[in-house]
């Protein structure tokens, strides 16, 4: 019985030139032929150009395929390729054979999952960063691999994050990214709140050559959790004040390193040592009497000192502008410093938070009082009508202008200066305080800067709005419009208006029916289905339409507004982005919960 012509095209007995003839019958004996490792390699050569793909496909498989053509179609028959018998043979022929891949077919292979580690150790010697950067994420890198990565790197920070955020990353890799990294890479480093210790010394071993960067890298150093006593010492020696404010701010301080920061002029020692609420009252008061005048200052300010100890450094004249800021002070200890000789320290207890009323009353009399007292949140009525009186006559007109801003200002001063200082109408314009009758008034002014305030005052009468909806200046009418009181019923006439539409689809007293005429108008979609105004229907139309967008943003809205259909939300549960169908899952998840 004579074989067949399959089993002719399959035996490796079958003579070259036999399968020749064979390989051009039919595509399927094709097939068959590129399968045999008894065909030549020409025949082979020219079966890889074949139409099928099916044909091209076994052509990769077969070891007896010329090594060019095998590289050139390996990039579209990646598993073939790697499972190829003669390709390790290859590999060890020609140890950079990876770089004689096509740029395109080496990235299809190295996304391959068994893609061996001896070929991920040749892709290493590309020049290509993308190639390198895949070899990093790749899940066969082993540690030799991403140890040469790591020494590549300094002038590739993408190929070197792409090494730090591997999960399974060695202390070794680290440390050589630590030595040889680009300098964002390093940064990052610095920040992880896991890093080893030795890398963290590493880092401090060799400093950046960039001023900026390196300054980064040691305050990230200085913030990071994980950073150890011995490192801390060393880094509170450099020149740095961003560095030494960091480490000023950490709550594991030694009273040692405490000292050392108050002693050193570089750290601002007032703005960071006293506002860190880690620093012990046990501490503080061992430190009461240290020698240095600058760590005793730093006593003072420090809110964890005890009273007892604030009232006896009250009496050093040192010390006395730094009692009084102290938030702990005693108020006893404030109403004395506040009839000090010496303005600073006044001012200091002008701008003490809690400061009592009644002291504060002691104070003012100066310009500069009395604005810090206008401002304290503790200043009776009394008292702070007296100061804004006084304020008002002030030669400055920013002095002046304070004033005619104040939540409190007096109504009398308003009325007058609304009259007389024309300067000073657009802040009288916008304070809530200025009465209807001059805001009536002041709407007819020839500035648009008072029409413009107003325009936003909330406290402007509906038909005073009504008629500066018609103000030939833009501005006065976008201040109209983003009004929270002004009328439904302007808002809607004022659609019209193309360059007020985006305002209107803001504003939180748009009417309903002045929602449904702007979704005419695409572009206000989305400030329409996020108004509280917005009708059911429509709402449930709009985060239809957003559902199907290509906004990541505007899918992720849906996916979490607690009004979107279950559908739309079991349709987002399979969205691409992955946030977004997290965020749809929840949702629909939540719902499950409440039944």
């Amino acid at each position: 019985m004579y074989p067949t012509p399959e089993q002719l095209a399959a035996d490796e007995t079958t003579p070259p030139e036999k399968l020749r003839v064979l390989a051009y019958e039919s595509v399927e004996l094709g097939r068959l032929v590129a399968t045999n490792p008894s065909a030549e390699p020409e025949l082979l050569r020219e079966l890889a150009s074949s139409e099928d793909k099916a044909t091209r496909e076994a052509v990769t498989t077969n070891p007896n395929t010329p090594t060019d053509v095998l590289l050139r179609l390996a990039g579209d028959f990646p598993q073939q390729f790697f499972s190829n018998p003669v390709l390790s043979l290859l590999m060890l022929e020609n140890p950079n054979l990876a770089t004689d891949i096509s740029y395109w077919s080496l990235l299809k292979l190295l996304k391959q999952d068994n893609a061996p580690e001896w070929f991920l150790a040749c892709a290493v010697m590309h020049s290509n960063s993308l190639v390198l950067e895949a070899v990093a994420k790749h899940k066969q890198a082993s540690e030799p691999i991403l140890v040469q990565l790591a020494m590549k790197s300094r002038y590739d920070p993408e190929l070197g994050l792409c090494i730090a955020l591997r999960k399974d990353v060695s202390q070794t890799v680290l440390e050589k990214l630590a030595e040889h990294g680009a300098g964002s890479v390093r940064l990052h480093l610095a920040k992880h709140p896991k890093v080893p210790v030795r890398v963290v010394e590493i880092l401090i071993e060799n400093p950046e050559p960039n001023w900026n960067l390196r300054v980064a890298i040691e305050t990230s150093i200085a913030q990071n959790p994980n950073t150890p006593l011995n490192v801390l010492e060393a880094l509170i020696k450099v020149p740095y004040t961003k560095v030494k404010s960091a480490i000023a701010k950490r709550s594991d301080l030694t009273k040692d390193l405490i000292i050392e920061l108050a002693i050193d002029y570089r750290v601002h020692t007032m703005n960071f040592l006293p506002q860190n609420p880690h620093i012990s009252s046990d501490w503080l008061e061992e430190m009461a009497d240290h020698p240095v005048e600058r760590v005793r200052q730093m006593v003072a300010r420090h809110p964890n000192t005890p009273p007892y100890l604030l009232v006896k450094a009250a009496r050093d004249l040192q010390l006395r502008q730094f009692i009084a800021e102290n938030p702990s002070t005693p108020a006893s200890v404030l109403e004395e410093l506040a009839i000090d000789s010496r303005g600073d320290i006044q001012a200091a207890v002008a701008r003490n938070v809690n400061t009592p009323g009644y002291v504060l009353e002691i104070l003012g009399g100066t310009p500069f009082h009395d604005l810090l007292l206008a401002r304290h949140p503790n200043t009776p009525d009394s008292t702070l009508q007296k100061v804004l009186w006084r304020l008002a006559l002030d030669e400055r007109l920013s002095v002046r202008k304070y004033v005619a801003q104040h939540d409190k200002a007096p109504v009398s001063i308003l009325t007058q200066w609304a009259k007389k200082s024309p300067e000073l109408r657009p802040w009288i314009a916008l304070n809530t305080r200025t009465p209807s009758r001059i805001l009536e008034e002041l709407a007819k002014d020839t500035s648009k800067e008072v029409r413009y305030g107003v325009a936003k005052n909330i406290n402007t009468p509906p038909h005073v709005l009504e008629k500066l909806a018609e103000d030939w200046r833009l501005e006065v009418r976008q201040a109209v419009v983003s009004n929270p009181k002004t009328p439904g019923h302007i808002l809607e006439l004022l659609i019209k208006d193309w360059h007020l539409r985006s305002f209107i689809a803001k504003n939180p007293n748009t009417p309903a029916t002045a929602l449904e005429q702007l979704t005419q108008f695409f572009r206000y979609d989305w400030d329409i289905v996020q108004h509280p105004n917005t009708p059911f229907k429509l709402r449930q139309k709009l985060l239809e339409e957003f559902s199907t967008s290509v906004v990541s943003t505007e899918k992720l809205f849906v996916a979490r507004h607690p009004e979107t259909p279950r559908e739309i939300l079991e349709h987002l549960a399979e969205d691409e982005d992955p946030v977004v169908s997290k965020s749809a899952k929840r949702s629909l998840r939540k719902r499950q919960e409440r039944g």
